[in-house]
């Protein structure tokens, strides 16, 4: 890690402008020299370290990116920071864990996350955005409810117990004039990528209703946690008129979908990640 010689923010030694106060440190060989991470900082890469970090932060921490190799560890400490409302929320962690597709479900049918755990991937990483940034945009936010609203928000992703919203498309396979499956097209099958498609079987409803339908069930819910989950993804639907829960995770909902999934912005803008 290093410091920056304007504001004095730190950030990984691989960032060549500093996102708080735009210094360029390809223009200066002299300062950013390295310092020792914060606990704040460590807390994103370590394992024995809480979900949310320390709570003296030094201004806004570079996001961590969040993949298949690590998100079970990051999914368990957010899990273990849900105290005062554990036992509804451990009650629906365990209707989604044993009962849906919650654990393998993709985030969307393209895109970067259509694939196996998707959904959770994104859902640990908009919670790791939201915590990251709550602290400047909304300091008043419990951090509990901070969690339980970036986990849930799209949790509708995963349908209904026993009929799940994403399908893994069966793919057409080559066969002989004598009606066999060929080798080679078999093969082929398996090697390649799930694509997903839409279970018509379901209900039609948005993804935050769904969501909201869900969670509902199992927590009780402030009205002002109930409108985020609802709308945070899709927040023209109420015209703008969003509560500050909203507000703040439909931000973190969109840094992490439009940036942060994106490498082309992260690297055009010098958006810091650690890997």
């Amino acid at each position: 890690m290093k410091k920056c010689p304007d504001c004095g923010m730190v950030i990984a030694n691989q960032a060549i402008r500093c996102p708080k106060c735009k210094f360029d440190f390809s223009e200066d060989t002299g300062s950013g020299a390295p310092v020792e991470a914060s606990p704040a900082s460590s807390s994103s890469s370590s394992s024995s370290s809480s979900s949310s970090g320390s709570k003296s932060r030094d201004g806004i921490m570079p996001m961590v990116e969040v993949n298949k190799d690590n998100v079970m560890e990051f999914y368990n400490q957010l899990k273990d920071s849900v105290i005062k409302r554990k036992t509804e929320f451990d009650h629906f962690i365990d209707f989604l864990e044993n009962r849906t597709s919650w654990l393998t479900a993709p985030a969307d049918t393209t895109g970067h996350l259509a694939c196996e755990k998707g959904l959770l991937i994104r859902s640990v990483a908009v919670t790791k955005q939201l915590l990251r940034i709550k602290d400047t945009l909304m300091p008043q936010l419990d951090e509990e409810s901070a969690i339980i609203m970036g986990l849930f928000h799209d949790v509708g992703k995963v349908g209904v117990e026993g009929k799940p919203l994403y399908l893994v498309e069966e793919k057409p396979t080559t066969t002989s004039a004598l009606g066999l499956t060929s080798l080679s097209s078999r093969v082929a099958a398996s090697n390649a990528a799930p694509t997903f498609t839409i279970n018509n079987k379901l209900a039609n409803m948005k993804v935050g209703v769904r969501s909201l339908f869900l969670v509902s069930q199992y927590m009780l819910l402030s009205e002002d946690e109930a409108q985020a989950i609802c709308y945070a993804a899709e927040p023209q639907d109420i015209d703008g008129k969003l509560s500050p829960n909203a507000l703040v995770l439909s931000t973190a909902v969109n840094l992490q979908k439009n940036i942060y999934e994106n490498k082309d912005v992260v690297d055009s803008y010098s958006f810091t990640t650690i890997k």
